[in-house]
């Protein structure tokens, strides 16, 4: 007996509930919350029409009155794309883009480990001048001197010099950037290129 007016009470108590709520149509509640100006507010209004759970929001700051502090939560980032060994994020502040480090040769058991393989000795020296005898004079066939050197080397004289001859031993040097000087046995020197 006591549960069925138990029961017909939370019956009347719910039917109360819903014909209040639906006094006023879903459309009247929608254009209530539409009114509202403040943007919280009028997300919380249609939570509660949608019947959502409303969030803990925080309040807004009076005029004048201070900012309310950061949420202590901080925003989770966004997951980062793949990177790949090019990458411009993958390179290092101190390392500049052009300066790609070369990859390390595979290590060599024969070799590991040896002073003598892992560091080879330097090329020789080489040499500053070369004092050979002349073999033939010669023009190429626009008429520029050459001269002919023992081994057979080719060499093209920036002038003719009638006192140079077949026989006489000359002196080779290096000169700057590349260039090289001939010095005949009157002590002239001549600019010279090696053409074969």
């Amino acid at each position: 007996m006591k549960h069925s007016t138990l029961a017909r009470a939370v019956a009347a108590i719910l039917a109360a509930t819903a014909a209040s709520q639906s006094v006023a149509g879903p459309q009247e509640d929608l254009s209530a919350c539409g009114a509202i100006a403040e943007p919280a507010e009028r997300l919380a209004c249609y939570d509660r029409l949608a019947g959502r759970p409303a969030a803990a929001a925080p309040a807004a700051p009076k005029p004048g009155s201070a900012a309310p502090a950061a949420a202590a939560t901080p925003p989770v980032p966004a997951a980062p794309a793949p990177l790949t060994p090019a990458s411009p994020a993958n390179r290092t502040p101190a390392q500049p883009a052009a300066a790609a480090k070369p990859a390390a040769p595979a290590a060599d058991a024969k070799s590991f480990g040896s002073y003598a393989a892992e560091h080879p000795t330097a090329p020789p020296a080489v040499p500053q001048t070369l004092t050979v005898r002349v073999t033939k004079l010669g023009k190429t066939i626009d008429g520029k001197p050459t001269v002919t050197l023992e081994g057979g080397a080719l060499w093209l004289l920036d002038e003719k010099d009638p006192l140079l001859d077949v026989g006489d031993t000359v002196t080779l040097s290096r000169g700057l950037l590349g260039s090289f000087l001939l010095e005949t046995p009157t002590k002239r020197l001549h600019h010279v290129r090696r053409i074969s």
